[in-house]
């Protein structure tokens, strides 16, 4: 459509300018003005005519002759680059070149379109006007229908104003209801309410001879309802009865429970194999016990390292009060204690064997799930055998929580 209205705008601006300064029926009469005699306009030279590439958005071919006339006239010369964008918008400025060209050409030749092609700019602007027209049909069939949209808008938000609000989910079914406690003790009894007075007696009829019986007199009113007596005590409350199942539950569902931390167990059991650090060319494995949540984060552990091949300190056993920091499923365990060692020699002289030492240790543990651990730790051994010895040992193995 845009492609139309500029066209129609561009035909239509040619026509009449070419229809105002071309040969017709009765040519254009100019009065004489008493100014001085303006020098003669000279025609202005002849225009380079570049190639026109009409672009595929034009649409139709009802301008195309008027459009090729004019630019043959020197009317439209294009861009530089010789290029015709009939797709934009035509712009004041390039309207008055255009009307500039063919004033410029009038004063010399006055019959810059012969009859022929008058012709065809009339057709070109009929041609024009009819476009304009069928246009604005379109655009009014285009206003009604966004009318008719508008209006079936209006009444669908009327109509879903107007219905119902959605229903929640069917509730589940209550459970059955506990059985009720026995009934409290009953209250004495109100004090039952004085007796109404006694009717009077009729007449009694008579003695006649087979004379009829009198008519018995009337009841007497009854006595007043005694006042209602104080209600005793309450009875104290039966037992709670069961409580009954919990019926199904509903479509809505339970609220969300967020997951756990990661869950850790405080006892464990663990096992190694390792080399000690210096004095020694052999192996030991070492197996452990113990409790490192005993109170808070503090606990206790026993330690066996049992020689396996080679040359070591020898078969020991110590224990240690432990500290424990925890991150995720990280564990950090500080040690300290003491322990012997059942092949040292006791003294430096002595021909006995069992010596004792200070330890302390420096440990990690990851938790690949809550029960099993990787572990890896560091231990110094302090020999109060004369010695001064200090032997260090590095171990790694699984711990088995539970």
């Amino acid at each position: 459509m845009k492609h139309k209205l500029m066209s129609t705008t561009l035909t239509l601006m040619i026509g009449s300018s070419a229809l105002a300064g071309g040969a017709g029926p009765a040519p254009i009469v100019t009065p004489v003005k008493p100014a001085p005699v303006m020098p003669a306009v000279k025609p202005a030279p002849p225009m380079p005519k570049p190639a026109m590439a009409m672009p595929a958005c034009t649409e139709g071919g009802w301008a195309k002759q008027a459009i090729d006339l004019v630019t043959s006239k020197g009317l439209f010369i294009g861009y530089p680059d010789g290029s015709f964008d009939w797709c934009s918008a035509i712009t004041r400025q390039e309207v008055a070149q255009v009307l500039a060209r063919l004033l410029s050409q009038l004063p010399a030749n006055q019959t810059t379109f012969d009859p022929a092609q008058l012709d065809v700019l009339r057709q070109g602007v009929q041609q024009a006007l009819d476009g304009l027209k069928e246009l604005t049909a379109r655009v009014d069939a285009q206003d009604q229908t966004i009318a008719d949209l508008q209006s079936q808008i209006a009444a669908l938000q009327a109509a879903m104003d107007n219905m119902p609000a959605a229903g929640s989910g069917e509730a589940g079914a209550v459970g059955p209801q506990g059985e009720a406690g026995p009934a409290g003790a009953v209250g004495p009894a109100g004090a039952n309410g004085a007796d109404g007075a006694q009717g009077v007696a009729g007449p009694a009829g008579a003695d006649g001879a087979a004379g009829a019986d009198g008519a018995d007199g009337a009841d007497g009113a009854d006595g007043a309802a005694g006042a209602q007596g104080a209600a005793g005590p309450a009875g104290a409350a039966g037992l709670q009865g069961i409580q009954g199942e919990v019926g199904p539950q509903g479509a809505a569902g339970r609220d969300f429970v967020p997951p756990a931390e990661p869950f850790r167990y405080g006892n464990y059991i663990g096992a190694s194999y390792y080399g000690v650090l210096q004095n020694s060319v052999g192996t030991m494995a070492r197996v452990m016990v113990g409790n490192d949540s005993l109170f808070g984060n503090f606990g206790v552990r026993l330690t066996g390292d049992i020689k396996v091949s080679g040359s070591t300190p020898g078969n020991s056993a110590s224990g240690l009060v432990t500290y424990r920091g925890t991150t995720g499923r990280f564990d950090g365990i500080l040690g300290v204690g003491g322990g012997y060692n059942f092949d040292r020699p006791a003294t430096t002289n002595s021909t006995n064997k069992g010596s004792t030492f200070g330890e302390l240790m420096v440990g990690v543990d990851y938790r690949i799930i809550d029960r099993i651990a990787l572990f890896g730790e560091a231990r110094q051994h302090y020999y109060f055998d004369g010695t001064n010895d200090n032997i260090s040992s590095i171990a790694a193995g699984l711990k088995f929580r539970f």
